[in-house]
């Protein structure tokens, strides 16, 4: 699927959450690309949003920080919609 100007942003978006995670867990970008083996340069990239991620690749990247995933869907105001899992 083509790159487009929402999904750049949201690129950027998940890239800056992944940072600011990463960063919190006291790891570097070195740490996270050798558990997942690839180049600290490919963190630097998903990091800056230029990186369309998939899931699994989203995945992978939580797991390399032994961490799971939480998605959140917000209205174009900001508010989060919330739905109740039983």
């Amino acid at each position: 699927m083509p790159r487009t100007a929402v999904s750049e942003v949201h690129a950027k978006v998940v890239g800056r959450e992944i940072k600011d995670t990463r960063q919190a867990l006291g790891l570097t970008q070195a740490e996270v690309a050798e558990r997942l083996g690839v180049s600290p340069s490919y963190i630097s990239a998903v990091e800056a949003g230029r990186r369309n991620l998939t899931l699994g690749q989203l995945a992978n990247i939580a797991n390399a920080m032994r961490l799971g995933i939480d998605i959140s869907f917000i209205r174009p105001d900001g508010t989060p919609v919330r739905v109740d899992h039983k």
